[in-house]
């Protein structure tokens, strides 16, 4: 017959095993945090390209820039559906489109959803 003590951990395995968790998750945290990241800001930038082009090409539809990105997603020929299907960025906002009737330009408010910081992403990019 076997012992009853070994059937289990004991505490202080369970406590080194619970340590080294801890230290896996505190040194892999902030680069997988920073991964995160990078990963939104990405979207956001690829998203403002898009839309940016999508513009350009509503205006040879519609011979002229669309005055919001709302503009763009309506229907273009009745029972077609829309043009265009906006959608929030990364952090939750919507995307802008800022247009003086010859140019345009694409952008969103970055992580902390506030215009003009500068976290902001846009397409094309502002210049510096």
């Amino acid at each position: 017959m076997s012992d009853h003590r070994d059937k289990g951990f004991t505490l202080v395995e369970i406590m080194v095993v619970v340590v080294i968790v801890g230290l896996l998750a505190a040194l892999a945290g902030p680069k997988i945090w920073a991964m995160l990241g990078f990963g939104q800001r990405s979207i956001a930038e690829t998203k403002c390209k898009e839309y940016y082009d999508q513009a350009k090409f509503w205006r040879t539809i519609k011979k002229k820039y669309p005055t919001s990105l709302e503009d763009m997603e309506e229907e273009l020929n009745p029972g077609e559906g829309p043009y265009l299907r906006v959608e929030e960025d990364p952090w939750g906002n919507v995307y802008q489109l800022e247009s003086d009737g010859k140019n345009i330009r694409v952008y969103s408010f970055g992580p902390d959803g506030n215009e003009g910081t500068e976290d902001d992403i846009a397409y094309p990019p502002v210049e510096k």
